[in-house]
């Protein structure tokens, strides 16, 4: 059994931002094996030839925690099942930015003029931002349209907890929250300066003390190096997409069907 998680990125250059963990599971132990960059595996960094990449790998993967959120609230769009949801959110602008205004227009409209930028039932209980909001407008837009949409349309891929079957089942995670849930550090270790590697060496032997976590050759300290902290959410979202596996991907926290779900 393989476990991947992904920490995803939505810049022009996505490559350089989407970094892939690949973990193996044996009695019970989760040990990450490697975790690149998508530009390094691909050999591609521009966006719409990476994800088309990504989308690819994906393909021929088990089970894949992926850091960008699966769905917007239900307030926003028209739509009754989630996957009309997802062909929504790809058919509704040609960029990020005609998606975000979309999302903000509509919900000024149901708030009447009150909030521009609305969660889901999912994003609440483990502090995540809105999914068309400034930090995570564009993880949110590529995501759907060109990585998500074009695997849930198929039978080989189950997107949990919304789809039942297939060979791959992918899952939304936020390594922050799992973070949290660790009682680990969950912001402030994405710098070059010696506190945030103190923080991410923190984190990296919390995690080997607490979780099923461990890894293999210079994974360790590739981590920690790491000053983008792209690496160590990487990891984080493959131990995520690992207890999803281990729960039979049941929520277990309120959560809208039509707008997705966090695992932690």
């Amino acid at each position: 059994m393989s476990i991947h998680g992904v920490d995803f990125s939505g810049a022009a250059q996505a490559g350089h931002g989407t970094w892939i963990a690949e973990a193996s599971v044996s009695d019970g132990d989760l040990r990450i094996e490697s975790c690149r960059s998508a530009a390094d595996r691909f050999g591609v960094a521009e966006r719409a030839p990476c994800l088309g990449q990504l989308v690819e790998f994906l393909r021929e993967t088990e089970t894949v925690g992926l850091d960008f959120p699966f769905g917007v609230p239900a307030t926003i769009h028209d739509r009754d099942s989630w996957e009309g949801a997802v062909e929504w959110v790809a058919t509704v602008a040609t960029g990020a930015d005609g998606f975000q205004e979309t999302c903000r227009s509509r919900a000024r409209e149901a708030t009447d003029g009150e909030r521009a930028d609305l969660r889901r039932e999912t994003d609440g209980p483990v502090g995540a931002l809105s999914p068309y909001g400034s930090h995570v407008w564009k993880q949110t837009f590529y995501g759907i349209r060109d990585v998500l949409a074009p695997l849930a349309r198929t039978d080989a891929v189950a997107v949990r907890p919304m789809q039942e079957g297939g060979d791959v089942a992918l899952c939304e995670v936020y390594p922050a929250a799992t973070l949290a849930s660790c009682d680990l550090p969950a912001a402030e270790y994405k710098s070059g300066n010696e506190r945030a590697r103190e923080r991410r060496r923190a984190i990296v032997e919390g995690l080997e003390a607490e979780t099923p976590l461990a890894f293999a050759g210079r994974v360790r300290a590739e981590l920690i190096e790491d000053a983008g902290g792209d690496a160590l959410d990487a990891t984080v979202a493959a131990l995520a997409a690992y207890r999803a596996r281990e729960a039979d991907f049941e929520p277990d926290r309120p959560w809208n069907p039509v707008e997705g779900y966090i695992y932690v």
